[in-house]
């Protein structure tokens, strides 16, 4: 401090010695207040940095499941398309088959008894 004040301090008595013990107390409260702050902010900051993270590994995730079942959806729907062409062209079979047999004399396929 500039010895001015301080003799200006001690010029008071018991009085300016407080007023100097509050002025240095409050000094110190403020830069622990402000190292304080301080520390707080770059926690937050790392807080945030972990959080961030952690959401692009969630989302990461997330897309990868949506695409998986997306892709086993289109395959069920394949097989299902597939199966359905390969039943239509099993049924026009029989049917072409029916249709020729009963162009054949109907007497000739019943048994005789």
């Amino acid at each position: 401090m500039d010895p001015s004040i301080t003799s200006n301090l001690l010029d008071f008595g018991a009085l300016g010695l407080f007023a100097a013990y509050l002025i240095y107390s409050n000094v110190k409260t403020q830069k622990r207040l402000d190292e304080m702050v301080s520390q707080f902010l770059s926690t937050t900051e790392t807080q945030e940095k972990a959080h961030a993270a952690a959401e692009d590994l969630i989302r990461t995730r997330y897309d990868a499941i949506i695409a998986r079942h997306e892709s086993q959806r289109q395959s069920v729907y394949n097989d299902v398309v597939k199966k359905l062409d390969d039943h239509t062209r099993t049924l026009i079979s029989i049917e072409s088959l029916l249709s020729a047999r009963s162009q054949v004399d109907p007497m000739a396929t019943r048994p005789d008894f």
